[in-house]
């Protein structure tokens, strides 16, 4: 197997050794797996993140001194439609 040269740490040393005697279509699940796990991840931190500020603006929104404004339609007499 053939990789770029790259210094690599003794534990992915350790690992591409053994990656070696998978079969070609074991090391592209492997390969598939690594990315999965690396992009759900990336994912799921992207979601963790908006999910914190969507709660940190309705917090702001959301409060006895912003209600004058809820009812802005009414206020500039403008219609749903």
């Amino acid at each position: 197997m053939r990789t770029r040269t790259l210094k690599m740490s003794p534990r992915v040393t350790e690992v591409l050794d053994v990656v070696q005697n998978f079969t070609a279509t074991e090391r592209l699940i492997l390969a598939r797996v690594l990315l999965d796990s690396i992009l759900n991840s990336e994912t799921e931190d992207d979601a963790d993140w908006m999910n914190l500020s969507l709660a940190s603006f309705q917090k702001d929104w959301d409060n006895p001194e912003d209600a004058i404004y809820d009812n802005w339609r009414e206020f500039y007499d403008i219609s749903e439609r």
